[in-house]
């Protein structure tokens, strides 16, 4: 399997789990409403289903996201070294000229970069808004007195799931140290950072390896439908940025 053969497993695996979350919350408050000995008998074994399927899809996503991370790895230190420790990419893949150095390795880094702190902004506000709108409707349940305990026991148990909690803070988290990583591969190239420079060498290769740890810690997939958007738009901005930058100029 290639890099985006995981990277789809992954996405479809993160896709089915979001679904099978709503799906659990449909069933919780199925049994508040739909109350007796027979919506039980078949309410509760399909909760326990429900949530095994979940934590598989978890556990997919997690190894196919990481996988992918990967090979794309390897992928992107053959492009900047010219070994052959990793697939080939298209000769179109990379968009810079910059000859295989490690400049080149941070140069990639750096539109890398660019792309992902720009989808996960788009992805953080559908979070941002997901998270708003559950507190929302907690405080104003429990502000009202007639609203059975039951029903606020669904909605926290809801809001404070692995699934939306820890997704959410995954995401804001991977996106703070994108940022990071893009402003100091910024700064790099800003200051004509050279490679042969040992001070320089050690602030690129630590700007890399930030950016793929935090690659393996969320464990996300980057939201293709974003990224299809978004690309026209951000192509042209890394266009302009490597002028901005004389990156191979």
């Amino acid at each position: 399997m290639n890099v985006q053969h995981y990277y789809n497993a992954a996405s479809k695996a993160d896709g089915y789990g979001g679904l099978i979350f709503y799906l659990v919350v449909i069933l919780s408050i199925s049994l508040l409403v739909f109350t007796g000995p027979k919506a039980e008998a078949w309410l509760h074994p399909s909760l326990i289903v429900l949530v095994a399927l979940a934590i598989a899809c978890t556990v997919v996503t997690a190894i196919s996201q990481t996988e992918g991370n990967r090979i794309l790895r390897a992928t992107q230190l053959s492009d900047a070294f010219g070994a052959g420790v990793g697939e080939k990419p298209r000769d179109d893949y990379y968009n810079n000229v910059l000859p295989r150095t490690a400049r080149r390795l941070a140069a990639t880094t750096l539109e890398n970069t660019l792309f992902t702190k720009e989808i996960l902004l788009k992805m953080l506000v559908k979070e941002r808004i997901k998270i708003g709108i559950y507190v929302i409707v907690l405080l104003i349940l429990m502000i009202c007195r007639q609203t059975p305990t039951g029903w606020l026991l669904v909605l926290a148990q809801t809001l404070f799931s692995a699934d939306v909690i820890l997704k959410w803070i995954r995401l804001e988290r991977f996106s703070m140290r994108t940022n990071r990583v893009y402003a100091q591969l910024e700064q790099f190239f800003l200051q004509k950072g050279d490679t042969d420079n040992p001070n320089d060498m050690a602030l690129m290769l630590s700007a890399f390896t930030d950016y793929e740890c935090a690659k393996d810690e969320a464990v996300i997939p980057l939201d293709q439908n974003i990224f299809e958007r978004l690309n026209p738009v951000v192509s042209k901005q890394w266009q302009e940025m490597q002028q901005r930058l004389n990156i191979g100029g």
